[in-house]
C-alpha cells in the first residue's frame, strides 16, 4: 500500500513513460497502441488505464485455470494458434477475436466465470472498476 499514491490519477504506469507487456496479456486498446506507435498521434490519444490493468487480471485468471495455456477464437469460433505476432493479434481482435474462456466455465462456475467475461469486455470502459471487481469477488466468496 506505500505505492498508492501511484493509482490516484487514474494511470498505472508508475511514471514510466514505455507501455508494454505480455503479448497475449494486452487489452485491445493496448494492441492498438501497439499496432500504432509509428502514428505518434494516434498512439498517445489511446487511452491505456486501469481498465487495461483489469483485462491483465482477467489474462492471470485463464492462464491460472487453463494451468498456463489460453487461446483466442475467431469470431466464428476457430482458435487461432499462431499469437505472437502483434500486428496479426491486433487484427484479429479487431476482427472479433475474443479468449476463449469455455475452460474457466467449466472449472470457476457460473458466478466467477461471469466475473471473468466482465474483466475480459473488448470495450475498456465496460469493464468493472478495481472497487467494483473487488466487490463482486467478495460477493462470490463471502457465500457458503
Amino acid at each position: 500500500m506505500e505505492n498508492l499514491h501511484i493509482l490516484v490519477g487514474g494511470k498505472t504506469n508508475g511514471g514510466l513513460k514505455a507501455k508494454q507487456g505480455t503479448l497475449l496479456h494486452m487489452s485491445p486498446e493496448m494492441l492498438v497502441y501497439a499496432s500504432d506507435i509509428d502514428d505518434e498521434d494516434k498512439a498517445f490519444s489511446t487511452r491505456i488505464g486501469r481498465a487495461s490493468d483489469i483485462w491483465s487480471v482477467g489474462c492471470t485468471v485463464l492462464e491460472m485455470v487453463g494451468r498456463g495455456q489460453f487461446q483466442y477464437k475467431t469470431a466464428d469460433g476457430t482458435i487461432i494458434v499462431d499469437s505472437s505476432n502483434k500486428m496479426k493479434s491486433f487484427k484479429q481482435v479487431e476482427n472479433g477475436a475474443y479468449f476463449d474462456q469455455s475452460d474457466a466455465k467449466t472449472r470457476l462456475g457460473s458466478e466467477l466465470s461471469h466475473i471473468l467475461a466482465e474483466c475480459l469486455r473488448k470495450e475498456a470502459e465496460k469493464r468493472p472498476r478495481v472497487a467494483g471487481l473487488a466487490r463482486l469477488v467478495q460477493a462470490v466468496g463471502g457465500r457458503s
